[in-house]
């Protein structure tokens, strides 16, 4: 009992390292170990200091509505199997959310840790892009494109080889570069600040690499928060630009020049955000759309309790409604796919999920008897949410236990950050 904590971290550290490396069962058999091992603490240690937040009681009554339509689905066996993959991802958010309570230290060696496998991932994918990959799936519309204008999609080591996989697992974890940015900044460790930044702009660039559209679409959302957090900062507590030093504004001008030198002269970079804005006229955004009013469909059919949850059950009801030729996964957009697996009050129930966790984080931003690390963590946690939900207005990545594993980690990680 005296050394739980530290073998559940050691667990934790195990499913985080996973996820890079091994299959999605594996990091599903770590998780029930880690939430087994708190469960196993909870019951034979007498822990009253924990207390649910707003949000946390939210998420299950969304696990509730998910129950219910796992009994009301027409394919019980099947949906099951992913009804389950929804209980070992709510079961660790809990159980994380108990483990980063009462180890309030074990927090940042998590962000550090994730910041390196991320790092390690990054190296990975710019090598793989810079040798020229060549891609295992059909990963790019190659119609009315000239060579140079073919970007070789990176995909990292993350299984299944999948640039949009690698690029969501990137996006969830890019708020923790800010958050060693910042926070080493706040303590006068400069020199730790700015390996923080290289790897932050390492990161980006891995991003880029993946030619995961999604993504891009991501930082529209990542980016306009965290300017506006920041100016906000300035202007409220520093007095305004004209009193930051020369040498943060110079490093500001140089970075984003370079960031914009290497988008403009990478012409298949270029070509590839241009295909956002090509709709029926890029092959993926078409299949898409054509999935989306499949899947519309279905919701219409089924828009209380859903199908039932899991890509298995997904698909055998999905060929139902299906246009010839365009078979699917899932549905390309997590809102979506959770109305229609769990139905429109899953949606709504997880939408409000998402308001009071970012209420929760702006009311620790604002709140001035907070210390730095807690803002800052908590501005963080906003950031992350803010790109993997963007990415997921167009994508179903988010749903993969890489993704899935570490957001919940993160959000589990606001116990340790509060007063």
């Amino acid at each position: 009992m005296d050394n739980i904590d530290n073998l559940s971290f050691l667990v934790l550290f195990s499913i985080l390292f996973s996820a890079i490396f091994f299959s999605s069962d594996i990091m599903g058999i770590l998780a029930l170990l880690f939430s087994g091992l708190i469960i196993f603490k909870i019951i034979f240690k007498n822990n009253k200091d924990y207390h649910f937040t707003n949000y946390e009681k939210v998420i299950l009554i969304y696990f509730l509505i998910v129950t219910m339509s796992l009994f009301g689905s027409t394919l019980f066996k099947l949906s099951l199997h992913g009804y389950i993959k929804t209980v070992i991802y709510i079961l660790f958010f809990y159980c994380a959310g108990i483990f980063f309570n009462d180890n309030k230290n074990k927090a940042l060696p998590t962000i550090i840790f994730t910041c390196g496998l991320m790092s390690f991932e990054s190296i990975i994918a710019i090598i793989q892009n810079s040798s020229g990959v060549i891609e295992i799936s059909g990963w790019q519309d190659m119609s009315n494109i000239n060579p140079e204008e073919i970007i070789s999609r990176a995909y990292g080591t993350l299984k299944p080889y999948n640039p949009n996989l690698l690029a969501g697992y990137l996006l969830c974890g890019l708020s923790s570069f800010i958050f060693l940015i910042l926070n080493n900044l706040k303590k006068t460790k400069r020199r730790f600040a700015i390996i923080s930044l290289i790897f932050f702009l390492v990161n980006i660039i891995a991003i880029i690499d993946t030619g995961c559209r999604g993504a891009y679409l991501g930082f529209l959302f990542f980016f306009p928060v965290l300017f506006f957090a920041l100016f906000y900062h300035i202007e409220k507590n520093l007095g305004g630009f004209s009193n930051i030093k020369k040498r943060y504004k110079n490093t500001i001008i140089i970075i984003s020049t370079g960031l914009l030198y290497f988008i403009f002269t990478n012409p298949a970079l270029i070509k590839r955000i241009e295909s956002i804005f090509a709709l029926r006229n890029d092959s993926s955004i078409s299949f898409r759309l054509n999935v989306y009013e499949s899947v519309y469909k279905m919701f219409l059919d089924n828009p209380f309790l859903g199908i039932g949850v899991g890509n298995q059950n997904f698909r055998e009801i999905y060929g139902l409604y299906m246009k010839t030729g365009f078979d699917a996964l899932g549905s390309y957009c997590v809102p979506l796919e959770i109305a229609v697996e769990s139905g429109i009050f899953a949606l709504i129930t997880f939408g409000i999920f998402i308001i009071l966790t970012i209420k929760f984080c702006l009311k620790n931003c604002l709140n001035i008897k907070n210390n730095n690390e807690i803002k800052i963590f908590a501005l963080c946690v906003i950031l992350m949410i803010s790109a993997t939900m963007g990415h997921g207005l167009f994508d179903t990545i988010w749903f993969r236990p890489q993704v899935q594993l570490l957001f919940w980690t993160n959000i589990a990680m606001l116990k340790a950050y509060k007063n």
